[in-house]
């Protein structure tokens, strides 16, 4: 059960999935139909969509995809216990069961566990400071994209290739890429070990190099730290632009 707050999106839902999806006016009244009820808002919207319903904490369970409200937030606008109320942050990729899920909630639920791993993987976290961070890293995804965009680009004005031929070149190399860690055992150090596999004096192991002597793997760093602050409320998330 969805609501018709994005219209064109819970049509499309409904259309694809006419078995599965039923499509509603009011939002209370899939409230009184279901048990696990996912927010998924605008943060200026959060708090106002939620102190308009009426939930009940015998049964409910309250998941918020909303990146900047917090757990506080949710039990007060809800009015449900803390033990009713968690966080969910994914990315698009979900949608295909390839991606991961962070979950944080001060009681994990299992149905809601074994949903989320069904969709690629769990991560669930104790904190609300441990999902900030770990947040910080589903914001790779834009920069992931500008690279291979870049790299696109370099092929269609040094090499001559086509725009077609050199987009599906990056696409399937990078996809080669993160394929070879996900094939490796599920060990703690395999992005180190493969870091380590390149030729000694090889293209690899140089272009990695010149990337760390310009800065290249600190700026992400920086980036990072930036968008966290962003995230806490401490900044905009802007870095000073460099003269």
């Amino acid at each position: 059960m969805v609501t018709k707050r994005s219209e064109t999106k819970s049509t499309l839902l409904q259309q694809t999935f006419p078995d599965l999806v039923s499509v509603h006016d009011d939002n209370q009244e899939i409230l009184d139909q279901a048990d696990i009820v996912f927010l998924c808002v605008l943060p200026e919207q959060a708090s106002d969509v939620l102190q308009n319903l009426e939930f009940d904490s015998s049964r409910h369970q309250l998941v918020s995809m909303v990146s900047t409200s917090t757990l506080a937030d949710l039990e007060r606008d809800s009015k449900l216990p803390k033990d009713n109320v968690a966080k969910m942050i994914c990315l698009p990729s979900v949608a295909f069961h390839t991606g991961v899920c962070l979950y944080c909630t001060p009681t994990p639920n299992p149905f809601l566990t074994q949903l989320f791993e069904s969709l690629g993987g769990c991560v669930s976290l104790e904190t609300e400071d441990q999902l900030e961070k770990c947040m910080i890293s589903t914001c790779l995804q834009g920069p992931l994209f500008g690279i291979m965009r870049q790299n696109r680009d370099w092929l269609v004005e040094t090499a001559g290739l086509s725009l077609e031929k050199a987009t599906y070149l990056v696409s399937k190399q990078y996809q080669g890429m993160v394929q070879d860690v996900d094939r490796r055992p599920p060990t703690a150090t395999r992005l180190d070990d493969l870091v380590a596999e390149q030729t000694p004096g090889g293209l690899n192991e140089q272009t990695l190099a010149n990337l760390d002597t310009m800065g290249v793997l600190n700026a992400y760093g920086k980036a990072m730290d930036a968008v966290l602050s962003r995230v806490q409320g401490r900044s905009d998330g802007s870095l000073p632009t460099e003269e």
